[in-house]
């Protein structure tokens, strides 16, 4: 392409053969489908990425039609200038929504009609790991793949077709992680550590998105005794975690529990815990931080929390029912939860320690989608404190604060204040951005765009304007599908940057699916849950590279 020798502003367009009309062409790329068809677009990396220093997976590469549809977007901005057409800009739009949509924790393509179920993959889910001894189903988001333990494979499925990308043989006893249970908190990791083996040959080796494995490295059993026993960590790593101090700094007080494992009292003092994060391929240390024990009730330090470290259990009904050593965590991609008796703390992956919001234990620590840490109390009667991403307090807010379930915005957080009635709105860093007179108690849903979608407790959602707290529409959602007035509950939520999803429960048990325009309100479609899967009890609910998919024990269905 060239300027018109003759002069003037017109651009010359050389059309040269490159192969138009032969079948045997190499250059041609894919035609794309910006739609996110059933197939490759949503396809996982098909190229093998190197593991970089310390087991520390590489950045996912884009490939297969994912790649084209990323490398076009710079070449279509530039022919809409040129030529003059939205056509162009269009595309890149929808390239770059889809690219967003997918980053969204909850983010789901397209949400504007019924859902209805696209694919099914059968076969054991999460049967291996820590928690799976409790029966939870436990996965992870690696990439755009959806990753879990089935009977001895480490397996990989392609959320838009349900395919499997990739599996890693496993060896006995697996433990692989982090993990997290479909529909909680946030299940991204950026590789998947898995312990397995006898106890006295245990070995662990570090998983990329591309499946690639690292060398097992066979894990020396002094640690053990040095450090504590291993589990499974983020960014790599493996954890071990230990009480220190001495066994007279514990002081059980008035704490009691029954052999059945009620308990009254507070356990007042006692000894800390030690946590050391190790690199997985190495075994060199990377970090290791102290959480001091905190005066908790009785209820923390029973049977059934574990006698031991991790939560790790024998016989929960024990002739000694306190048991003033137990402690568990629950491990995510960016944070390790400390729980049990005397532990009120969490852990970052880069090993800062954050404080809980109360001294009595009774409080959780919640990562926000702009990187900091909220720390806050069950209730409305205490404080929530407010941390930077890496650990520094900000400072405080008053009352119950929350971030949205789901965020695809700048950053909101919430708060109920027994002292102040109505609802306080914050930036993530703590300053405050407005009050609003809304009586109800909430359940904050999503953040999309300029509103923050709430359900109150009495059946009706409404969006809040992000920037003032005006209420901008309401809805009646309290009559189900089935024309039953119920007032339905907040279970889960999830975007697509327009509309939201509501999975509502009511007091019967039956779920539901309602989605939402969050601009106008208006109510998009709303059909009982048991129409697209079928009687469920528990409707595990996920959203896998801009997929949403339904995952129980006995296998995964995609949704679309």
């Amino acid at each position: 392409m060239g300027r018109d020798p003759a002069g003037g502003d017109a651009f010359v367009f050389d059309l040269i053969d490159d192969g138009a009309g032969d079948d045997d062409a190499l250059d041609a790329p894919p035609r794309p489908d910006l739609s996110l068809p059933d197939g490759a677009a949503d396809g996982g990396p098909d190229d093998a990425s190197e593991m970089g220093d310390g087991g520390r997976a590489d950045p996912v590469v884009p490939t297969g039609a994912t790649r084209w549809l990323r490398l076009l977007a710079p070449v279509a901005a530039v022919l809409a200038v040129v030529l003059g057409t939205g056509f162009a800009l269009d595309g890149v739009r929808t390239v770059q929504q889809l690219d967003r949509i997918r980053s969204v924790r909850g983010g789901v393509a397209d949400l504007s009609s019924p859902l209805a179920e696209r694919w099914a993959w059968e076969g054991a889910v999460g049967t291996g790991g820590f928690e799976a001894y409790w029966g939870s189903v436990q996965v992870a988001a690696l990439g755009d793949l959806l990753v879990f333990v089935s009977d001895d494979e480490l397996l990989a499925l392609e959320p838009a077709t349900g395919a499997e990308a990739w599996s890693v043989p496993l060896g006995d006893l697996p433990d692989c992680g982090p993990t997290g249970y479909p529909g909680g908190a946030d299940l991204t990791t950026v590789s998947v550590v898995c312990l397995q083996g006898a106890p006295e040959e245990r070995e662990v080796m570090v998983v990329g998105p591309d499946g690639a494995a690292s060398e097992p490295r066979l894990l020396d059993p002094a640690d053990t005794r040095r450090y504590g026993s291993a589990r499974p960590g983020p960014d790599g790593t493996v954890l071990r975690a230990r009480r220190v101090g001495d066994t007279s700094a514990v002081d059980l007080a008035d704490a009691v529990c029954s052999p059945t494992g009620e308990c009254t009292g507070t356990v007042t003092s006692g000894r800390d815990i030690t946590l050391r994060a190790e690199d997985a391929v190495t075994g060199a240390e990377r970090w290791s931080v102290t959480a001091p024990f905190v005066a908790t009730p009785a209820a923390n330090c029973n049977p059934w929390q574990g006698g031991g470290p991790w939560g790790e259990v024998s016989d929960p009904v024990s002739d000694d029912p306190l048991q003033p050593e137990a402690f568990g965590a629950h491990i995510s991609g960016d944070l390790v939860a400390l729980n049990g008796c005397g532990a009120n703390a969490s852990v970052t992956s880069d090993g800062e320690l954050l404080r809980g919001a109360v001294p009595s234990g009774a409080s959780g620590i919640v990562g926000l989608s702009t990187g900091g840490y909220l720390a806050s109390g069950f209730d409305s009667t205490t404080d929530t404190v407010v941390y930077s991403a890496d650990g520094e307090v900000l400072g405080t807010v008053a009352g119950y604060a929350v971030e949205a379930a789901v965020v695809d915005g700048a950053g909101l957080v919430l708060s109920w204040d027994k002292d102040a009635p109505g609802v306080h709105a914050y930036e993530p860093d703590g300053t405050p951005r407005w009050d609003a007179r809304e009586t109800d108690t909430f359940q904050f849903a999503a953040e999309v765009g300029e509103t923050a979608v709430v359900v109150a407790s009495r059946g009706e959602v409404r969006g809040l304007d992000v920037a003032t707290g005006d209420r901008r529409w309401a809805l009646d959602i309290a009559k189900g599908a089935d024309g039953e007035s119920d007032v339905r509950f907040l279970f889960r939520a999830f975007t697509d940057g327009r509309h939201v999803l509501l999975l509502l429960h009511d007091e019967t048990g039956r779920f539901d699916l309602v989605s939402l325009d969050t601009v106008s309100g208006e109510l998009a479609w709303d059909v009982p849950i048991a129409d697209v899967l079928g009687p469920v009890q528990d409707p595990s609910l996920v959203a896998v590279g801009g997929r949403l998919l339904a995952v129980t024990q006995g296998g995964v269905r995609g949704l679309g």
